[in-house]
């Protein structure tokens, strides 16, 4: 007979137990090595993708600070031409209104000292 007593049967069942638990375990640390190399992958595509969003962000803040620097030479510009046209206008304008005011009031002062020579033909 193969077990002579129950003890070596309780070692056969245990060496068997033994055996089922190793591989149970070989397993679950492949198992786990899949896990870990799957989530560096994922780490290192999430890194790569935050890279790639990081340059696009420093290019685009690069083009936006070269295009307010423009903006502020042009601005500047534009306020100089704008406000040479509209300066020039107001005073022109106002120089208008100046001299239209001087010659209306040149004109009744005329007109009265005519009139005021006129009374004093006729009191004569």
């Amino acid at each position: 007979m193969l077990f002579a007593t129950s003890q070596d049967l309780l070692y056969v069942v245990l060496a068997v137990c033994i055996v089922w638990f190793t591989i149970f375990l070989c397993w679950l640390l492949y198992q786990a090595a899949r896990v870990l190399k799957n989530a560096n992958k994922i780490i290192e595509t999430v890194t790569h993708k935050l890279e790639l969003i990081n340059e696009a962000v420093q290019y685009m803040r690069e083009k936006i600070d070269g295009v307010s620097q423009n903006m502020g030479v042009v601005s500047s510009l534009m306020g100089g031409l704008v406000e040479k046209f509209v300066v020039g206008k107001l005073a022109s304008n106002l120089k208008e209104k100046v001299a239209a005011r001087s010659t209306r009031k040149a004109a009744s002062q005329t007109k009265k000292k005519t009139s005021a020579r006129k009374k004093v033909k006729e009191k004569k």
